[in-house]
């Protein structure tokens, strides 16, 4: 069914910016511009777009109502749960959408530093926050392996990953990844939650996920980082920070995921870390 569901085209989704409008204005503005929309059935912010003139094309995108995002990766953001005045470290952040949306549940109030090792992909970042009218997004040149800035509230490490869960997004795949790739991210991604774990507070959130549905890369790295950390982290619980329909995603010891075949969706891997000590 997975690799079936992979030959099929991604459905294109985006997140309405509610600082602007809601998800009902959204698609009601959508439709008087000639594209045709209906609401995701997970994200309570998301919207699938069955036809349009291009999204380019659409005054709300230009006016920055909306950004294209995954309904997935619109759950990951719910997972941290950022809040308004916080402290909040996105550490590998381009092209900015988690970003853009924890500002947007913080109510633009507070501070995201967006950490981005690629000068030309914080560019991105900043043409997406800028059209999106945000003001609490610092986009910082960084590596998240050695980053030394902090303490923080809140903590998202969207890890680079082997990108296996949107490969109908990206077909070439099929052709270019292999086991090499999976344990090289596997090591950057374990150097990357050991150090980003660091610059949480006491009691603070850190929120773990990547795009792939391969253990070496998911599970495998945070049983491991549990492991090394003595009790200094626990794995708490993420649904009731989720809608109902989205909870179900999150099994017995607290991994959330997805998977293109019956959600429809990209396949996500996501797991809410508290720092105890």
């Amino acid at each position: 069914m997975l690799l079936g569901t992979n030959n099929l085209p991604a459905p294109l989704v985006i997140r309405c910016n509610t600082l602007k409008s809601t998800r009902g204005q959204l698609n009601a503005a959508l439709a008087s511009q000639g594209a045709e929309s209906r609401e995701t059935s997970y994200s309570p912010t998301g919207l699938e777009i069955l036809s349009s003139p291009g999204i380019r094309a659409l005054s709300a995108y230009e006016q920055g109502w909306f950004m294209v995002q995954d309904e997935a990766a619109q759950l990951i953001s719910l997972l941290l749960a950022p809040g308004p005045g916080e402290n909040v470290l996105d550490a590998c952040a381009a092209p900015g959408g988690k970003a853009a949306h924890m500002a947007e549940l913080m109510g633009d109030r507070g501070n995201i530093v967006a950490l981005e090792n690629d000068y030309t992909r914080i560019v991105r970042i900043r043409e997406n926050i800028g059209r999106l009218g945000l003001k609490i997004i610092t986009p910082e040149k960084g590596d998240a392996t050695q980053y030394r800035e902090g303490p923080f509230d809140k903590v998202l490490i969207d890890a680079p990953c082997s990108g296996l869960g949107v490969l109908r997004r990206h077909p070439d795949g099929r052709w270019i990844k292999n086991e090499r790739i999976i344990a090289e991210r596997a090591a950057v991604q374990q150097r990357i939650l050991e150090n980003c774990a660091n610059l949480l507070k006491p009691g603070g959130v850190l929120v773990y996920s990547t795009c792939t549905t391969e253990p070496e890369e998911n599970e495998g790295i945070i049983n491991a980082f549990l492991t090394s950390k003595g009790g200094y982290f626990t794995i708490d619980d993420p649904r009731p920070f989720l809608p109902v329909h989205a909870a179900t995603f999150v099994d017995d010891t607290g991994f959330f995921r997805t998977f293109p075949n019956g959600s429809g969706m990209d396949g996500f891997f996501g797991v809410r870390l508290v720092r105890t000590l």
